[in-house]
């Protein structure tokens, strides 16, 4: 099982839930399953955060593949001015 951790504006839409495992094996069915869980979980709120997969920040992360104790994190975009 994948180990998910959840930026903080995503917390809302989880019941508050910081870290849960789902099974997936690449990025697409990882954001489709936790939007199945949890479908408060848009595709505009995925499109606010970056992802970090087993420690790595990956700017495009739609065709990226993981192992089953992959870790991915979900970090808020930082915008500047």
């Amino acid at each position: 099982m994948v180990c998910v951790v959840l930026a903080p504006q995503m917390r809302d839409h989880t019941d508050g839930r910081v870290e849960l495992e789902i099974a997936a094996t690449n990025y697409r069915v990882a954001v489709r399953e936790l939007q199945a869980q949890f479908p408060g979980l848009d595709d505009e709120l995925f499109a606010k955060c970056s992802v970090a997969i087993d420690g790595v920040q990956v700017q495009t992360p739609l065709l990226e593949t993981f192992d089953e104790d992959s870790e991915l994190v979900f970090i808020p975009k930082i915008s500047g001015g």
